[in-house]
C-alpha cells in the first residue's frame, strides 16, 4: 500500500484493475492512459493527479471535525471548491467500500470541517444540491437528523412544528409520518404501512428496478412493487441517511442493501426517495434509484 495525502491507497499490485480520474472508467493495470478522455489512469482510490482539478491539501488537525457529506469525487470536489471560496478549510478521506466486488466499486471521500464552520458548511451543500435538483429544489429544507433542528441544531420536542431554539418553521408532521413509514418498511408491518398509505396512492419505481414501473392503489403497491423485493431478495432493506423538507414532500436520500438469491451477491445502490402527502397520508411516491448496481448483482459472473 502508498500512502498519500488521502491516507492510505491501494497500488496496482493490490488490484486487478485502474481508475480514470477525470471521468471515472475503469480499465485492465496495463492500461496508462483514459480511452475515452485521455488522462492517466490510477490505482482506486487514489487521489486525483495534480492539476487544477487537484483536491486540495487536507489539514493536519481533524479534532472535533464534523461530518458533511459522503459522496463520489465531482460533489466533494464541488463542496471543496465552494468552501474554499467561503473561507472554511475542510477534511476529505476516502471511505473504504465493503460488501461488493472490488471491480464494481465507485470510490467514494468524506469531507469534514471544523465545529464552526458547521452550519455554513451544511448550508453550501444545500446549496449544491437545489442546484442539481433545479426548479424541484427552490423550497428544499434540510433536516439533519430526526429530532435535531437542521437550523440551530437544538433537540426538538416529540412532534414538534416550530424550533423552540430559533423558531424554524418545520414540516415535522409530514416528516415523522414518513419515518414511521421506513419503521413500517423495516418491520414489515403491512397494516401500519396501510394506514400510511392512501388507498389510492400512485407509486412510480425506476424501469430496470426489481418490480419497477407504475402503480395506483395501496394493496397493488404491496403486492406487486414488494412483492418481489421479499422473494427474490435476502436481508433487503433501504437505509435513510439524510432527510430534506420540500413543502408537502419528503425527500429521503440512502441506499439500499441486499442480496439477489440466485446469484448470492450483495450490493449496495444509492436511491433518493419523494413522498408527496395530503392529510397525512402518502399520495405519490417516485423513486431514483442506482440500478446498475442491483442489475450487478442479479448477474452471474
Amino acid at each position: 500500500m502508498d500512502l498519500d495525502k488521502y491516507g492510505p491507497v491501494p497500488t496496482s499490485s493490490d488490484s486487478d484493475f485502474v481508475v480514470c480520474p477525470e471521468c471515472g472508467s475503469e480499465f485492465q493495470p496495463h492500461i496508462k492512459n483514459c480511452i475515452d478522455c485521455g488522462a492517466a489512469t490510477v490505482p482506486p482510490g487514489a487521489a486525483r493527479a495534480q492539476g487544477s482539478n487537484e483536491l486540495g491539501d487536507v489539514p493536519m488537525d481533524e479534532a472535533g471535525a464534523v461530518h458533511i457529506r459522503t459522496d463520489d469525487l465531482e460533489w466533494i470536489e464541488s463542496l471543496r471548491e465552494l468552501f474554499e471560496q467561503h473561507g472554511i478549510s475542510c477534511w476529505i478521506h476516502p471511505v473504504a467500500s465493503s460488501g461488493r466486488p472490488q471491480r464494481f466499486r465507485q470510490q467514494k471521500y468524506k469531507i469534514l470541517v471544523a465545529k464552526e464552520d458547521e452550519r455554513l458548511a451544511f448550508e453550501l451543500d444545500g446549496e449544491i444540491l437545489r442546484q442539481r435538483l433545479g426548479d424541484e429544489g427552490e423550497d428544499l429544507v434540510e433536516v439533519s437528523a430526526p429530532g435535531i433542528c437542521p437550523s440551530c441544531h437544538s433537540v426538538l420536542p416529540a412532534r414538534a412544528v416550530e424550533c423552540p431554539g430559533c423558531g424554524l418553521m418545520l414540516a415535522a408532521s409530514n416528516l415523522n409520518i414518513v419515518q414511521d413509514l421506513y419503521e413500517a418498511f423495516a418491520t414489515q408491518d403491512r397494516d401500519g404501512i396501510l394506514d400510511i398509505f392512501d388507498p389510492d396512492i400512485e407509486w412510480i419505481q425506476n424501469e430496470g428496478f426489481p418490480g419497477g414501473g407504475r402503480y395506483v392503489g395501496a394493496e397493488e403497491v404491496l403486492n406487486q412493487a414488494f412483492g418481489r423485493l421479499a422473494t427474490e431478495w435476502e436481508s433487503w432493506k433501504a437505509v435513510v441517511g439524510r432527510w430534506l423538507v420540500a413543502g408537502e414532500s419528503i425527500v429521503a436520500l440512502g441506499s439500499y442493501e441486499g442480496t439477489y438469491r440466485a446469484t448470492g451477491k450483495s450490493m449496495t445502490a444509492a436511491f433518493a426517495h419523494v413522498y408527496w402527502l395530503c392529510d397525512g397520508r402518502v399520495v405519490r411516491f417516485e423513486q431514483y434509484a442506482d440500478t446498475a448496481k442491483v442489475a450487478e448483482a442479479c448477474l452471474d459472473d
